[in-house]
């Protein structure tokens, strides 16, 4: 159980000045040959949190799967938690702008090159996991979203409508971010190539909430784009329970977002 053995998971690297606030957990060594000799490849883990949450939403996903042979990176956004602000590490205050903050702290952590990735995020997280893997399609072989961001809301959603315009306005740095809400910037052709893409392999997980008036789960588009084992409706659940109760989807309990089979053949950037 993770929570009862969070302290075997031992925090290798912490950094809080010049970028990102964040924190790589060792994979433990034992669960890692056990996975080698069964066939499997553990891959490294990046954990991405959504708007108005930090990195501990994921903490207890973390400690369990480096308690199952990976390497976990947890990282708090711009404005968040314990990272500086977008302008105190040089970026925009925007998806754009939190997507080259990753980008720049997976090179400093020795992320940015070696065997793809698997990254997992909610929400905002979610967007954002998108983005990279349009972006850099070689990184990620694995992609788990939460209650997504990055598809464009029904005109009947209302609340949503109402509250997005309702934060843009408000006169503090997060409202530059909200104004991008709900698609970020996210085109969906590329959405679907990525999709595509991983289909082969399983390699995209989606978690929706059917209550969710926040990001609405889009039901349709994403069962047409994974096979039904790799998608869950939640339909009694809201936006903000799902985010908030991350270790009791028991995701990291699935191999399949985790890990690969040992005989694909390892990328060579």
């Amino acid at each position: 159980d993770a929570p009862a053995r969070a302290t075997e998971a031992t925090v290798v690297d912490v950094v809080s000045s010049g970028r990102l606030w964040h924190a790589v957990l060792r994979a433990d060594p034992t669960a890692a040959a056990a996975a080698v000799a069964r066939g499997a490849e553990p891959l490294r883990v990046v954990l991405l949190h959504g708007i108005l949450q930090s990195c501990s939403c994921w903490l207890e996903v973390a400690c369990a799967l480096s308690l199952r042979g990976h390497e976990v990176l947890l990282l708090d956004w711009p404005h968040h938690g314990r990272s500086p602000t977008a302008a105190q590490i040089g970026v925009a205050m925007s998806a754009d702008g939190f997507l080259l903050s990753l980008e720049r702290l997976l090179a400093a952590v020795g992320w940015a090159h070696g065997p793809p990735l698997a990254l997992a995020g909610c929400s905002l997280g979610g967007v954002l996991a998108l983005k990279y893997a349009c972006a850099h399609p070689a990184r990620v072989a694995r992609l788990t979203l939460v209650a997504p961001a990055g598809l464009s809301e029904p005109a009947w959603n209302l609340p949503f409508h109402v509250l997005s315009r309702l934060v843009g306005s408000l006169p503090h740095k997060l409202a530059e971010l909200c104004r991008q809400t709900p698609t970020y910037g996210v085109n969906e052709e590329e959405v679907v190539a990525m999709a595509e893409r991983l289909r082969p392999e399983g390699g995209l997980r989606v978690v929706v909430a059917g209550c969710d008036l926040v990001h609405t789960p889009h039901e349709a588009f994403w069962t047409s784009l994974v096979p039904p084992s790799n998608f869950s409706l939640h339909r009694l659940t809201s936006h903000w329970w799902l985010c908030s109760h991350l270790f009791g989807l028991r995701l990291h309990e699935e191999p399949g977002c985790w890990e690969r089979s040992a005989a694909q053949p390892r990328s060579r950037l």
